[in-house]
């Protein structure tokens, strides 16, 4: 039985993650960020993460358990590339302008 908003919602997860995972992407390679690199990673796997729940679940006929077991993977994965690039990190600070 398919679940046309579940399937929806998804899909638009789906094109949104993409882009943004695309973007950062394409900003990694044009200024040589490998913190733009774990970005795009996060969101890549956080996007897939959801489209695998939707075609497991709709397509393939897991059980819904199995299926968020897995996404929640994605997710955690996904949400740790994330704080890789949020982490605090020594190095030269940029100066704060005082007025």
């Amino acid at each position: 039985m398919v679940h046309v908003p579940f399937l929806a919602v998804k899909i638009v997860i789906l094109v949104l993650g993409t882009s943004i995972a695309g973007l950062a992407l394409l900003a990694s390679r044009r200024n040589r960020d490998r913190l733009m690199l774990f970005l795009a990673i996060g969101f890549g796997l956080l996007t897939l993460g959801s489209f695998s729940e939707a075609f497991l679940y709709e397509i393939l006929g897991w059980d819904f358990f199995t299926v968020h077991v897995i996404e929640s993977g994605f997710s955690l994965a996904g949400l740790g590339a994330i704080a890789l690039l949020l982490r605090p990190r020594s190095g030269p600070r940029l100066a704060r302008e005082t007025p």
